[in-house]
């Protein structure tokens, strides 16, 4: 059997530093257990296969991006994955992350409200139930029938592995008035991430005309985009918002994806 020398790096394991308290648990608990990636990694794959749930695998490079801090919030699923090979209870790794369960969702997201953000899918499915009809053993799916009277509440985050993951849910912060009053500050949007081609919008009134979740320099924004000669792009406000257009080099600008839906704020 050969022995690994003192200095040498362990074979296979990503060289990632951890930059995340949530980097820093999984490490610690990893070498308290003595457990390598590669453990890891085979631990999880047994589990998605017992629990018939391919999102509680964790491959190497993911991991490896857990680690660093690269993914800040990874999935329910891989969070439970992680939580049973590493015998760490799911409190320690909310923690870790920085969400506090005891909150409501509403209060969670008043942290931030200023800005317009991204909410984690763990957000927005943790603490909600939805009501699954129960169908007999024996029931038919190809034909019509009378829904049973037996009825299960179902946590909504066991259903991650059925969310489209192009899908992202957005807060307009109450400083975004850029597509106000279309999508007035408050606004919850359904983002589509594939969607994130800017198309020509000539005699399109803004009431038809793409808007976009966009990333600057200074943060993200809920406005209209239109590409111009020399690789540049001119984001641009709603008339009514009272803001002035901007342009930007191409690559000081990414396009997130497509607001394909708007939830409005309730009005007091």
């Amino acid at each position: 059997m050969s022995v690994r020398q003192s200095g040498e790096a362990k074979r296979g394991r990503p060289q990632r530093q951890p930059t995340a308290a949530l980097g820093k648990l999984i490490l610690n608990a990893m070498k308290l257990l003595g457990l390598s990636y590669k453990d890891v990694v085979a631990a999880s794959e047994r589990l998605a296969s017992a629990y018939d749930n391919a999102a509680m695998r964790i491959g190497k490079s993911t991991l490896g991006n857990i680690i660093s801090g690269s993914i800040r919030q990874p999935g329910t699923a891989k969070l439970d994955s992680l939580g049973m090979i590493l015998k760490l209870s799911r409190a320690e790794m909310d923690e870790a992350i920085g969400l506090q369960p005891q909150r409501r969702f509403n209060e969670q997201m008043e942290i931030t409200r200023a800005r317009t953000h991204e909410l984690p899918i763990d957000a927005v499915t943790r603490h909600r139930r939805v009501k699954l009809p129960v169908l007999r053993d024996d029931a038919d799916l190809e034909v019509t029938q009378m829904l049973p009277s037996r009825w299960a509440d179902v946590e909504v985050e066991y259903l991650m592995s059925f969310y489209p993951p192009h899908l992202a849910y957005v807060v307009v912060g109450e400083e975004d008035t850029h597509a106000s009053p279309i999508v007035p500050p408050g606004s919850r949007l359904l983002v589509n991430k594939l969607l994130n081609e800017v198309r020509p919008a000539e005699n399109v009134n803004f009431y038809e005309r793409e808007l976009y979740f966009v990333l600057t320099l200074r943060g993200f924004t809920c406005v209209y985009a239109e590409l111009v000669p020399g690789d540049r792009i001119v984001l641009i406000p709603h008339p009514a918002s009272g803001n002035v257009r901007e342009e930007f080099r191409r690559e000081e600008v990414e396009i997130i994806g497509q607001v394909i839906g708007v939830l409005y704020p309730t009005r007091s």
